[in-house]
């Protein structure tokens, strides 16, 4: 496996660069750290501004890897490149495309939550465009030297393609050499004004999403046919966060989630749900893009 760090001169840069050398220790994969500059105006102005400004840039994006090479790992070997392009995400794009980078890795907006992802310019247009697995860091995540990833969970909706999602997880989870969990979460979100039926029968539907969802994971346990050991595990709470605290989650672990079936086919596409599973997850999420099941 080869994983394609984008670097930013930020926080969430040295997240990214985290996330990446525990993803690249756990699977003895490599690693390839990517820092994006605008490409510079056109034709040279006659006040050489241009020149100067790009300069800029790239010096600027030099100590941005000096400060990567300093704090990776002594056991983390890695690449380092720069590149100039129209926007950070043609570049990661076109450098993903080149080294063959089976994913790609991106911190976290400074708006979030400590320990919590929020999607920055950048994370946004990658994750409408990328034919790659995306990895994402929440908000200060750090990993301990010779930390590995210790297992895997996947966001399983009950869904028609959650099998599907859940294979995929156990593939990836064979490589790392981790036990996968299938990991539902049922939100019952009180809002000040419910539904002309009132909350209990909120609650009722919310009983019955779980009880299906308990059943679609017992489904898919029962038929397994993988060596990686699977379970199963329901989440719930009267908002995103509280349904992912009623969980326990392992120090390093991650969240394998799928992307929208709305978006393209070999795409990663965040929908309503899946967009809320990686905002409020306390660990890294995994998005996976679409497949036909």
């Amino acid at each position: 496996m080869k994983y394609l760090v984008g670097l930013s001169p930020d926080q969430g840069g040295r997240e990214a660069l985290a996330l990446g050398a525990l993803l690249s220790r756990s699977c003895q994969g490599s690693l390839v750290v990517c820092t994006i500059t605008p490409d510079t105006w056109g034709p040279p102005s006659p006040a050489r501004v241009d020149g100067e400004y790009g300069e800029f840039l790239r010096q600027n994006a030099a100590k941005a890897l000096d400060k990567a090479k300093a704090s990776l790992p002594a056991d983390i070997e890695a690449d380092f490149v720069t590149v100039a392009a129209p926007s950070a995400r043609d570049g990661l794009l076109k450098v993903a495309s080149d080294v063959g980078a089976d994913c790609l890795v991106l911190g976290s907006s400074r708006v979030a939550s400590l320990g919590r992802f929020a999607e920055g310019s950048v994370t946004t247009d990658v994750l409408r465009s990328a034919h790659v697995p995306v990895a994402v860091a929440p908000r200060g995540y750090s990993a301990d030297a010779r930390t590995q990833v210790r297992r895997l969970s996947c966001a399983f909706s009950g869904a028609s393609t959650s099998p599907g999602l859940a294979r995929r997880a156990a593939e990836l989870a064979q490589l790392l050499g981790v036990p996968l969990r299938l990991v539902t979460l049922v939100v019952r979100d009180k809002q000040m004004y419910p539904t002309g039926a009132g909350y209990d029968v909120e609650n009722i539907v919310s009983n019955t999403l779980r009880q299906q969802a308990s059943e679609a994971q017992s489904e898919v346990i029962d038929k397994w046919d993988s060596p990686v050991p699977v379970t199963g595990e329901i989440g719930d709470g009267k908002t995103w966060k509280a349904a992912f605290d009623s969980v326990l989650w392992a120090n390093a672990e991650l969240l394998v989630v799928g992307s929208s079936n709305l978006g393209p086919l070999l795409r990663v596409f965040l929908g309503s749900n899946s967009s809320k599973i990686a905002h409020n997850s306390p660990v890294p999420c995994l998005i996976l893009p679409r497949h036909e099941e």
